[in-house]
């Protein structure tokens, strides 16, 4: 080998030596010492062993502070590239906060742009593995770093691949909005937090005290809806990455992966009917429903400490992956609100996005209307999802196990054919109603309502109307078929199989949305 040659190898692997130390021992021991894996420990722990090949790993910029100060960037604190999650293909990004505490430089955000194009261009998900400062302050060549055009490709390329954000570290000011671009947020309960503007900024900005608690992974589980998954630690945060990576498929243009189902595609489930009781007002927990019917018991629910009331979750029926919409009776009424109409709202999106069939099991009062609920615009989030619902031409396919009330179980949650909903079967025991109330409606509007509006109106909107009343007519458009518990894995199953080649175009238009409420 000429000399030449000999020096130019010798000299990238000095580099590559040089910058896979990150901003050096101490700050790689100060993050083992927080809980945290380093960058490329996490890229490690994520792919498939030996799969990953990095780009970019020469990259070694020189920061120039406002007051004079010059600062080494190893990789500019980005490690990029891609590798294999169980033989697919899947780009990463890994921020490495022992470089200026991972914050965002130019060439750290021309290493996001040019992996998240690459992974549009080759049809492959992408994962965001997060833990950063946030902007580089203080350095005269930086300013916003460009983090619109980072934020502009996250947007353009939604629905065209999976995006999957994994915070294990803090994450404030204008990054946070990055991992509500994608379609996923994980968390680390033990080393992730989000902010908007962490304590100090909110201190120093309206000297309001807050706790760091405010931005931590079960915050935004249980009461923003922010995040969708939450691991213990790091290294369970990355296993929950890699299971929820095997729901979905590599991109918009292809299905999810099935597996060969060691679960009999013609079991009977004799024991719905010990779980479901026949009295309406008494309690169950969806989950259980749930298990007995998936493949092998298992599925992977998303959001599920927040509106509990509405369970959303991925699972498979004969290998095939479904999302599974379903009331959860018993949680307060099971009843949809705000929160849950978003909850379903987005993963009902997700769902159309990436040809992933819906399954809803219903068992439903109506919505519960309320001074405060109305105040917070219950008729615009109630519209959003009659938007989602009939512009997604993913199969759909519904289960009305004991109630459907109204607006919410006969439109939102699959019970009116009308609304697109492809099969709609229904336990005998099953009942439907405009409401659920009781209520006199003589006492609450008074003398001034007409005396023959409660007979010949009100009372006969909340006549509760049972299954086979509702079957005499097929015009009625609710159910196809009344089925007998033990066999709905098996009626779920064919249904799917029946549907499995849907074709359904909406209207053409110029523009690939409409206008839904927000």
């Amino acid at each position: 080998m000429a000399e030449k040659m000999k020096e130019a190898i010798r000299k990238l692997k000095d580099i590559q030596a040089k910058n896979l130390i990150g901003g050096g021992q101490q700050h790689v021991d100060r993050q083992h010492s927080r809980g945290k894996l380093l960058a490329r420990e996490r890229v490690d722990s994520l792919l498939d062993p030996g799969t990953f090949i990095e780009l970019g790993s020469c990259v070694n910029t020189t920061g120039s502070r406002m007051d004079g100060r010059v600062s080494d960037a190893p990789c500019d604190g980005a490690v990029i590239g891609y590798g294999e999650i169980k033989g697919r293909n899947v780009a990463v990004y890994s921020s490495d906060f022992t470089v200026l505490g991972g914050s965002i430089g130019m060439q750290h955000l021309q290493k996001c742009a040019e992996i998240i194009k690459m992974a549009a261009k080759w049809r492959m998900p992408m994962v965001w593995l997060l833990d950063s400062s946030g902007g580089r302050l203080g350095y005269v060549d930086v300013q916003l770093s460009r983090v619109d055009w980072y934020f502009c490709l996250i947007s353009k390329y939604s629905g065209i691949i999976p995006q999957i954000n994994v915070l294990m570290g803090p994450c404030i000011a204008g990054q946070a909005y990055a991992p509500t671009l994608c379609d996923f947020l994980l968390m680390s309960r033990e080393t992730a937090n989000l902010w908007l503007a962490g304590p100090r900024q909110a201190a120093a900005a309206t000297s309001e005290k807050i706790d760091k608690s405010v931005g931590s992974a079960d915050y935004h589980m249980k009461y923003s809806g922010t995040c969708d998954v939450v691991g213990a630690n790091d290294g369970e945060t990355i296993k929950k990455t890699r299971e929820l990576l095997n729901y979905l498929p590599s991109s918009y243009l292809e299905k999810s992966p099935a597996i060969d189902s060691t679960d009999t595609p013609d079991r009977l489930v004799d024991n719905l009917m010990d779980i479901v009781p026949d009295d309406y007002d008494t309690k169950y927990n969806m989950h259980d429903v749930i298990k007995v019917l998936v493949d092998n018991g298992e599925y992977y629910e998303i959001k599920d400490e927040y509106a509990k009331n509405l369970i959303t979750c991925f699972c498979r029926f004969n290998g095939e992956t479904v999302g599974l919409v379903a009331n959860n009776p018993n949680e307060p009424g099971s009843i949809v609100e705000i929160n849950s109409c978003d909850k379903y709202y987005r993963f009902l999106q997700v769902l159309d996005a990436y040809n992933i069939p819906l399954l809803n099991l219903v068992d439903i009062p109506p919505f519960v209307p309320g001074e405060e609920e109305e105040a917070k615009g219950l008729l615009r989030h109630y519209g959003k999802i009659l938007d989602v619902y009939a512009t997604s031409t993913i199969p759909k396919i519904s289960i009305v196990l004991r109630e459907s009330y109204g607006d919410a179980g006969s439109l939102i949650m699959g019970g009116a054919k009308e609304m697109g909903t492809d099969l709609c079967y229904a336990w005998p025991i099953a009942r439907f109603a405009v409401e659920a109330s009781e209520l006199d409606y003589r006492e609450v509007y008074g003398k001034g309502i007409e005396e023959d509006a409660y007979e010949g109106y009100m009372d006969f909107s909340r006549e509760k109307v049972d299954v086979f009343d509702v079957a005499k007519g097929y015009t009625t458009q609710i159910v196809d078929e009344i089925i007998e518990p033990k066999d709905t894995r098996i009626k779920i199953i064919q249904a799917l199989q029946l549907t499995g080649n849907k074709v359904e175009k909406l209207p053409k238009r110029n523009k690939l949305h409409g206008t839904p409420p927000v």
